[in-house]
């Protein structure tokens, strides 16, 4: 049997999975279409149950990762505490830089703690529904939300623009595996 998350770990686990999947209505998720944030589904315990429940390196492994997020303050916003000390927008930002960060290592293990927190959020059948529902129309027109562009949008023009003969930096997979 492993250890358990102790009180301050579970803080932390709170803390970070809400900067995941805030409650709408705050003043970071102005715009979400989702029906409610995943505080009220307890994530620092479906964290502490995945804990017990997986072979001991993986435990080991999230274990370090939420240590990691937990004590990113000091390191990406120059801030001295823990990710539970912090205002929900710092929250944000710390985890903003750790899944963007130049260090392979960081990036996936923030991306790993962001997929068990999908985990648990999808369980939630209000959450499927609204994933399922189509929130504009397909095309883009009138009713659709501003600043998101269509991918057969970006299709067209990438075509244009290979009908046209134009070089383009990176070729035709320029974003791949960066």
């Amino acid at each position: 049997m492993r250890p358990r998350l102790c009180s301050f770990e579970i803080a932390w686990a709170d803390a970070a999975f809400d900067a995941i999947y805030p409650e709408p209505g705050t003043a970071r998720t102005l715009r979400s279409h989702l029906p409610h944030g995943i505080a009220s589904m307890h994530p620092a315990h479906f964290f502490d149950g995945v804990l017990a429940k997986v072979p001991f390196e993986q435990s080991l492994g999230l274990r370090l990762t939420l240590w990691m997020i937990a004590l990113a303050p000091l390191f990406t916003i120059r801030r001295l505490g823990t990710i539970a000390s912090l205002r929900p927008l710092d929250r944000t930002r710390v985890l903003e830089r750790l899944v963007t960060s130049p260090i392979y290592v960081v990036r996936q293990l923030a991306m790993s703690f962001k997929a068990i927190a999908t985990l648990l959020y999808v369980q939630s059948a209000p959450v499927r529904e609204a994933m399922t529902l189509p929130v504009r129309p397909a095309r883009g027109g009138e009713g659709a939300m501003p600043g998101l562009v269509s991918a057969t949008r970006l299709l067209a023009r990438a075509r244009r623009a290979d009908d046209a003969g134009s070089v383009t930096t990176g070729g035709q997979h320029e974003n791949a595996a960066e």
